[in-house]
């Protein structure tokens, strides 16, 4: 079996002759539109588009990057833009409807595409089950019918920080195909870490992707991936075959190793080839000079306690202090309530007050940071309890670089 490729390229914004010159020369590293398509290939864009917000936000994939991938597949496919699809489920609040959608696609500037190409923008809210056999979380989810009613799903992702993942990119964008309200059901499902990293990995591998062509022009640090998030110029377009192995070499470009990142290490323990760096092969740039040493990364992040006798006592009992908990920062809050909607567990409650009438129920709280992903004003926060902050300080946990 050979060794998967993935091709990282200088992009220095996103003007169509620069982007159109980057996604080709990463397409030619790892061979090309010509051989995953035809003029009859019916094909899913699915980019991220988490909410609704700005695409200068850096919080969905830039329309103007999708648009030069369009153009690429109009080149091959015999300039048929009827065969291809754009689609993606947002945020609960944001609901799985025609006009929710249509709300979406415009906000995210994903309109024009359809208008300009000719494309489809998908509106059909119903769903399809399908199987996913070696799952270890599920056997099998419902998601967006368009999903499995396509060809070749070409996965759109944007370099983000995530607050629970830590980072964000090709693997959990297929999360979104999961449509609406039925992703906090998930998290309510598999609160417990590792479980909701395998989930990540069974959808990713349940469902193939053909391709995956990041979005690492602007990307995302801080405490990402919603609008609490800081847009970070990268320069990059980072694209692979593997979902695993592109988000593997891109995580690696600001410090986080596959044992350092959730995911990677879950991938790690199944075994999952694109976890292991050693099984790729960079074309392009290498990691090494496109490096980020002053990245920010999401106040959630912790590395393991030493493994020492007291330091062990002290997870034990301090397990809790040691996760961050949301807080509401009420100068930037405008009381939309979307953090109460959102939440799974309905640990948000509405004190019908005229101001900073949200408070939280952090024994209801599972720490999926739903509320801090959806908020439209970034006004959710991440704390640590008073004993988590000694104990983290004590052994320099908290890392923001």
């Amino acid at each position: 079996m050979g060794r998967l490729k993935v091709s990282i390229h200088k992009c220095s914004g996103y003007e169509s002759e620069e982007l159109d010159k980057a996604i080709n020369m990463c397409m030619n590293d790892i061979g090309g539109f010509e051989e995953l398509l035809s003029e009859s290939t019916k094909i899913l864009l699915k980019p991220n588009l988490l909410s609704i917000a700005e695409p200068e936000k850096a919080v969905t994939t830039n329309p103007v990057f999708i648009e030069a991938v369009i153009r690429k597949i109009l080149s091959v496919n015999g300039n048929n833009p009827k065969a291809i699809t754009l689609a993606d489920s947002s945020i609960p609040i944001v609901p799985f409807s025609k006009k929710g959608l249509k709300e979406l696609y415009e906000k995210t500037k994903m309109h024009y595409l359809a208008d300009k190409y000719g494309i489809n923008l998908n509106y059909d809210n119903n769903v399809k089950k399908i199987s996913i056999p070696e799952g270890i979380t599920v056997k099998s989810i419902e998601v967006m019918k368009v999903v499995p009613d396509s060809d070749l799903i070409i996965n759109l992702p944007k370099f983000k920080t995530h607050n629970l993942t830590i980072f964000t990119g090709a693997v959990k964008n297929m999360f979104g195909i999961i449509p609406g309200m039925a992703k906090p059901g998930y998290h309510t499902r598999f609160f417990k870490f590792e479980m909701f990293c395998n989930l990540l990995i069974d959808i990713a591998t349940g469902v193939r992707q053909g391709l995956n062509i990041m979005d690492a022009v602007t990307g995302m640090e801080g405490n990402g991936p919603g609008k609490s998030g800081i847009p970070r110029e990268m320069g990059l377009v980072i694209a692979g075959y593997d979902c695993f192995a592109v988000d593997n070499a891109a995580s690696n470009i600001i410090g986080l190793d596959e044992d350092s990142s959730p995911v990677m290490k879950v991938a790690k323990k199944r075994n999952l080839r694109g976890a292991f760096l050693e099984n790729i092969d960079i074309a392009g740039e290498k990691i090494e000079d496109v490096f980020i040493d002053d990245f920010l990364f999401p106040e959630t992040r912790k590395t393991d306690l030493p493994d020492n006798f007291f330091a062990n006592a002290i997870k034990r009992f301090a397990t809790n202090s040691l996760n961050p908990y949301p807080y509401i920062d009420f100068i930037k809050c405008t009381n939309c309530k979307t953090c109460f909607e959102v939440c799974p567990e309905k640990a948000i409650t509405d004190r019908n007050l005229e101001k900073n009438n949200l408070i939280f129920d952090y024994r209801k709280c599972i720490r999926c940071f739903c509320c801090s992903e959806a908020c439209p004003e970034g006004a959710i926060e991440h704390r640590y309890s008073f004993l988590g902050d000694l104990i983290i300080n004590r052994y320099g946990l908290r890392r923001n670089k």
